[in-house]
C-alpha cells in the first residue's frame, strides 16, 4: 500500500461506509459488485473512445468506486473467499486495460502517434506493477509497496479525463508505474537474498 493510499483510506472509508451498509442490508453479492464495476468501466471506456469525456468520467468513476468497495462488502457479510479475491484481481486487469486501449485507439484514429504510444506505454507499465507483486508473492515475498499503485493511477487517469489532459496523465502514469516496477524489483531482490 502506498503512502497516499494509507493516508486517504480512513477518510474514504468514512465516506463510502453508508453505501457499504446499504448494499449489505440488501444482501448484494460482492462478486456482482465486482462485475458491475467491470461493466461500468467497459462502457466508460467506450465513451472515452468516443471522446464523450463527462459521461466517460462518470462511468469510470463508478467502476473505480465499485472496485474499491467489493472487498469491504465481502468482509462485512463474511463472504470473503479465495475465489472472490481471484475474481477481483482478474477483473482489475481488464478494468486497468480498457481505458488505455480506448485512448490508444482514439489517438490512433486521429493519426496521433505520440498519444497512441503513451497509451500503450501506460498500459504496459501498469500491468508491470501488478505482475511484479503477483510474481513476488508467488516466490514468497509479501507486502510490496510502491510509489505509484492502482489508486494513484486511477486518480491521475480520472483527473486527466476531467481536465482534458490525456497525454499528460498517460505520461505521469507511465513514469510513475515504471518507477514502481523498478522499486518492486529491487525490494524483491533484497527479500529473496535474505530468504536464501
Amino acid at each position: 500500500m502506498s503512502t497516499l493510499t494509507r493516508k486517504l483510506k480512513p477518510y474514504y472509508e468514512q465516506v463510502v461506509d453508508p453505501l457499504i451498509k446499504f448494499l449489505e442490508s440488501k444482501n448484494v453479492n460482492p462478486n456482482y459488485v465486482t462485475l458491475f464495476g467491470l461493466v461500468s468501466v467497459g462502457f466508460g471506456s467506450y465513451f472515452l473512445y468516443k471522446k464523450e469525456s463527462f459521461l466517460a468520467f462518470f462511468l469510470l468513476l463508478l467502476g473505480a468506486l465499485s472496485d474499491s468497495i467489493d472487498g469491504a462488502i465481502a468482509r462485512k457479510m463474511q463472504k470473503a473467499s479465495p475465489f472472490g479475491a481471484f475474481l477481483d484481481s482478474t477483473v482489475d486487469r481488464f478494468s486497468d486495460a480498457f481505458p488505455f486501449i480506448a485512448m490508444g485507439v482514439n489517438f490512433s484514429s486521429e493519426g496521433d502517434g505520440l498519444g497512441t504510444l503513451l497509451s500503450f506505454l501506460a498500459l504496459t507499465s501498469s500491468f508491470g506493477v501488478s505482475y511484479t507483486r503477483a510474481r513476488a508473492e508467488g516466490l514468497g515475498v509479501h507486502g510490496l509497496g510502491g510509489l505509484f499503485e492502482r489508486t494513484e493511477r486511477w486518480i491521475v487517469l480520472l483527473a486527466g479525463i476531467l481536465l482534458g489532459l490525456w497525454k499528460l496523465s498517460l505520461l505521469v502514469i507511465f513514469v510513475g508505474s515504471l518507477l514502481t516496477v523498478i522499486q518492486r524489483v529491487r525490494e524483491t531482490k533484497k527479500a529473496l537474498e535474505v530468504l536464501r
